[in-house]
Parts: C-alpha cells; sequence; structure tokens
C-alpha cells in the first residue's frame, strides 16, 4: 500500500489510511458464557486480536478471514462488524484495522501457521479477556462484542444484496433486454466476487433470471457448488410492473432467517432499500444508499439480521471488488 488514500474496493467509500488491515474477535458458546480467542505474538510479548495486512488484490473481509486462519488455523465466516482500530505506526504513519465478530463452530484445533509470529492462541472468557488484553484500545471491540451478545445481534445472519456486474450498454443494444449480457470488466467483477462472498457463510443463492444477473453469480456458484435459484420478481420488468410482490419476495427472505446472496437491477435497488429500511433502526438507515444508482456495478451491500420472530437489521456494509 502506498502512503496515501486507500481505495478500499473494500470498502464503499475510500479509506484514508497509510496501512490497512484487518481481523476478527472469534468467540464461542463456552461452558461458562461467551469466549474469545486471543493470540500471543512473542516479537511483542502480547496477547491481542488475529489481524493482519490486506494484500494486493485482496478485500478488507478477504484479508480478515486470511489471517485469522493464518494466525489462529480456525475456519471462519464473517459475523457483525465491530469498532475499526485506528492509531499511529512507524513513526507517522496511519493505520486502520477493520474488525468482525466471528462465532467458531465444532471442535476447531489452534494452529498457528508460524509459532515464530503467534506462539499460543487460547479462550478466554469476556472478564479474563479484559485483563489478558495488551492494548487497552483493543478494548473497544470486546466491549461492542458483550454488548452485541446481550441484544442476540452477535448472532445476527448475512442478506447480501449484489447489483450485477457491469453490462453491455443499454444503449447500444439492440435484442431483448433480458439477454443483455455483461461487459469483460463485468465478467471480471463477477469471478472476483466469488472471493468476497466466500467471507460470509451463505448457504442460498438467489437472482432475477435475466443473463447479466445469472451471469454475476454464476462463478461463486461454480466455485461453492450452490445452485442459483431463479426469482422473476427480482427482475427489472416485474419490480417495475409489481413492486409491492418484489417487497413481499425481500420480506420473506428476511424472516426465514437464512444467509442468502440475491442479485438483482438497478432500478429494483429502491424497492429492496425501502424494505430494509422498514426493519432497521435510524442509524441503519441513515448509512443505506438513498441516490441513483444506489450501489455500483458488482458491489454489495451485507445487511446483518437480527434471529426472532421480528427481522430486525443490526447493521449494514458495502464493498465491492478490486475489479470495480
Amino acid at each position: 500500500m502506498n502512503p496515501s488514500t486507500v481505495d478500499s474496493a473494500q470498502a464503499s467509500s475510500r479509506v484514508k489510511a497509510d496501512i490497512l488491515a484487518a481481523g476478527a474477535v472469534c468467540w464461542r458458546d463456552g461452558h461458562e458464557g461467551l469466549e474469545v480467542a486471543l493470540i500471543h505474538r512473542p516479537r511483542y510479548n502480547d496477547w491481542s486480536w488475529p489481524k493482519g495486512k490486506v494484500e494486493p488484490g485482496e478485500t478488507l473481509p478477504e484479508a480478515a478471514i486470511r489471517e485469522v486462519k493464518e494466525e489462529t488455523g480456525l475456519d471462519i465466516h464473517l459475523g457483525v462488524p465491530l469498532p475499526t482500530a485506528e492509531y499511529k505506526v512507524g513513526g507517522n504513519n496511519l493505520k486502520k484495522v477493520f474488525y468482525w465478530s466471528a462465532q467458531v463452530r465444532g471442535d476447531q484445533v489452534f494452529a498457528p501457521k508460524s509459532t515464530r509470529e503467534v506462539d499460543e492462541v487460547r479462550w478466554f472468557s469476556v472478564a479474563e479477556a479484559r485483563t489478558k488484553l495488551s492494548s487497552y484500545a483493543d478494548r473497544d471491540q470486546l466491549d461492542a462484542v458483550e454488548k452485541f451478545a446481550d441484544t442476540e445481534a452477535l448472532r445476527a445472519w448475512p442478506l447480501i444484496l449484489v447489483r450485477h456486474g457491469k453490462a453491455f450498454p443499454r444503449a447500444k443494444w439492440h435484442e431483448t433486454e433480458h439477454v443483455r449480457p455483461l461487459l469483460a470488466l463485468g465478467t471480471r467483477q463477477a469471478m472476483a466476487l466469488t472471493g468476497l462472498l466466500g467471507a460470509w457463510d451463505v448457504r442460498k443463492l438467489i437472482s432475477s433470471p435475466w443473463k447479466r444477473c445469472m451471469a454475476t453469480l454464476a462463478p461463486f456458484s461454480a466455485a461453492t457448488g450452490k445452485p442459483i435459484k431463479k426469482a422473476s420478481c427480482l427482475s427489472e420488468k416485474a419490480g417495475a410492473a409489481n413492486p409491492e410482490k418484489t417487497a413481499r419476495y425481500i420480506e420473506k427472505l428476511l424472516e426465514k432467517g437464512r444467509p442468502v446472496a440475491y442479485c438483482t437491477h438497478r432500478p429494483v435497488l429502491p424497492t429492496v432499500l425501502g424494505v430494509y429500511a422498514k426493519h432497521a433502526p435510524k442509524r441503519v438507515i441513515e448509512k443505506l444508499p438513498t441516490e441513483d444508482p444506489y450501489l455500483k456495478p458488482g458491489e454489495i451491500l451485507v445487511a446483518y439480521v437480527r434471529p426472532g420472530p421480528v427481522p430486525r437489521i443490526v447493521e449494514v456494509e458495502r464493498f465491492r471488488p478490486i475489479d470495480s
């Protein structure tokens, strides 16, 4: 990274930082309550969260997944985002570290890639972790995890809205609209989405049946073996003719409580975002895009939905692949 404004194709806006990094607070349900994983770095003789610098071509979520794997051996998916850390290193270089929560299920064993980098990983109760963390600032993420646990937001699941990749210009297309394809850039965006979408526990893929939307999810479908379900109400034509039906479909996705990534078109986005606004507090509504085109081609919006009988969106984030 050059010491300048860093384009976090990873985030929807530009992030001013000299060094960009990502990590996660891994947690599990212990015998006596919530537990979090801390790493010990012999070089610094400190206890901290697993994290590391973003590599060229990576998005922030991908970097978080990779760094946690390298420093703990854990395979994770991202949960609700946590406070970002910001501090100076190496003199006057501004470093920003983006964090997420990550639930660890099953009997995974700690296995750091390099014991020279990380020589110990241990589970601690929240109270123990608060005293064990070497940096006082790392308590910000711990406090957020504890707060989210109290409201069940820590168990929020991802509903991922995908705008299809860059398509052949509408004005130059002389065939039927539903077969208008992606441009070469759109295809690269679709391929890059494979790594980005893999950062979350996506269990189902849904798309407008139109060619450019199906093609946007096709690489991720091929990489994961998950089929793409076609939903006609997500197409441009259906969304314009009967937006109420489209809105009802989005409501059902929220109610089902199953991690899903779904792809649709720019003209459909106001209907989708309108449904989201009905299920979110003011601070989250203020983060939703309000102006056309809402999302850029190939960009995603991740809504974290708190489980329960009444769907509640507790946070949203926007990302786009590096080629966008």
